[in-house]
């Protein structure tokens, strides 16, 4: 698996909620169709935990290399509050490995992404996006396509 963190100002984001701040930046920039297979992962940060740093990363881990240069390019082009300046956006490698974060949803098959309800990612969040979120309880066994 190949992974690239994204990583987010949390002051920035402008936020009590500033998770939320970010996936709606990522469901903004990203198409759900080229993360198929893919899973998501956040977290504030080691450094945000030490108080070294104010940082929330949003990993994606996925199946192949291509998919990292795709979110590279695409979040490369955004400006957005919150955000990271280019040249210190990114991390990559075994991001989930170094980094303290949890395990946010599955993109399956279809495109869609899998979230337990309990989590921080909202159904409601991608409003006006391509991004669908659904939690597995909606989803027939035969129909998650995971």
């Amino acid at each position: 698996m190949y992974e690239i963190g994204i990583l987010f100002d949390i002051e920035g984001l402008g936020s009590s909620l500033y998770g939320r701040a970010a996936y709606r930046i990522l469901f903004e920039s990203l198409d759900p169709q080229r993360l198929k297979g893919c899973s998501l992962h956040d977290g504030d940060t080691n450094a945000t935990l030490m108080g070294k740093a104010n940082l929330y990363c949003v990993a994606i881990r996925c199946p192949e290399p291509e998919t990292l240069d795709y979110v590279r390019e695409a979040l490369s082009a955004r400006e957005d509050e919150g955000l990271l300046p280019v040249d210190r956006r990114f991390v990559t490698g075994a991001v989930t490995a170094r980094e303290p974060l949890v395990h946010a949803g599955d993109v399956n098959k279809a495109g869609k992404l899998i979230v337990d309800p309990n989590d921080a990612v909202a159904a409601s969040q991608p409003q006006g996006t391509a991004w669908q979120v659904v939690s597995p309880r909606r989803l027939l066994p035969w129909r998650r396509g995971l």
